[in-house]
């Protein structure tokens, strides 16, 4: 059962915006990170969560039918989290940072350079391509 969210949102370009964790984040704080959160009892299911989370965070409203799940992966306490593509692009001006210290696009080699959450740095070690511009599903 999917029990938390990670959201994945790019720019014209392909690149991803990630979100820079603010310092009292009980997990990963000060690293780089993707957008999302845990599923919560209202959620219909996590693609409800997805929508949910995306407005809460970036002020980006999305509907559930809107996304993609790329893939799902197990974190270190055995719960299965989903990663989530918005495939319509976002830039600059389409959203605000509204939890977070800050946000970024990033190609792929530099995020590889960036501190990053397990989370994130799961995907970089074992799904690269969901950070490459021609991933969409």
């Amino acid at each position: 059962m999917i029990t938390s969210i990670s959201i994945l949102v790019r720019d014209r370009t392909g690149r991803p915006l990630l979100q820079m964790r603010d310092s009292g984040a009980t997990l990963g704080p000060l690293c780089w990170s993707f957008w999302g959160g845990a599923v919560e009892s209202e959620d219909a299911d996590h693609a409800h969560t997805a929508a949910r989370e995306l407005e809460e965070e970036l002020a980006i409203v999305a509907g559930p039918a809107d996304f993609i799940e790329l893939a799902r992966r197990t974190g270190s306490d055995g719960q299965e989290a989903a990663l989530m593509l918005l495939p319509r692009p976002v830039d600059w001006g389409d959203f605000r940072v509204l939890e977070g210290a800050g946000a970024g696009f990033f190609h792929l080699y530099e995020i590889r350079q960036l501190p990053v959450t397990k989370s994130l740095a799961w995907y970089l070690a074992n799904r690269p391509d969901v950070f490459l511009p021609s991933q969409s599903h």
